[in-house]
């Protein structure tokens, strides 16, 4: 063979067969670390981010809370809101909107109601008007 050519020990050297002193010894991988991981997306990271849990050094009420980061930006969104800031105010009337308790929302809402069983004469009684009007003179009937 005239393109292959042999190394020191009698092997075979060319495309596809490598020196022996070069090649993988067994059980060892060409590739120890492995393919890298997918990057982990924005949600993720959020995710993580977010609902880390984060103490704060003022403690309200005196008790010791423990709060995730996205409460405490809610918390100091809601401060700046308050103190005037008008972008804070947008954003936290935004979020209350979608994410607020819904207890003072619109509902369509109806009511039956179921009178108590009344003779005739007590319907009467209760419901007729007290003073009818005069009758005009001349009303055709």
């Amino acid at each position: 063979m005239a393109d292959e050519s042999e190394n020191d020990e009698g092997a075979a050297v060319g495309y596809g067969r490598p020196p022996v002193a070069t090649r993988f010894k067994k059980g060892q991988s060409g590739n120890p670390a492995g393919r890298p991981r997918k990057a982990k997306g924005l949600r993720v990271v959020a995710e993580r981010v977010l609902g880390a849990v984060q103490r704060l050094t003022g403690q309200p009420k005196g008790a010791r809370v423990r709060y995730t980061v996205l409460e405490v930006v809610v918390m100091t969104l809601k401060q700046r809101a308050a103190a005037g800031d008008p972008k804070a105010g947008a954003v936290y009337t935004d979020y209350a909107e979608r994410y607020g308790r819904q207890e003072h929302a619109h509902r369509d809402v109806g009511y039956l109601v179921v009178p108590e069983v009344l003779s005739e004469e007590e319907w009467e009684a209760r419901y007729s008007p007290k003073d009818d009007p005069p009758e005009a003179e001349g009303s055709v009937e």
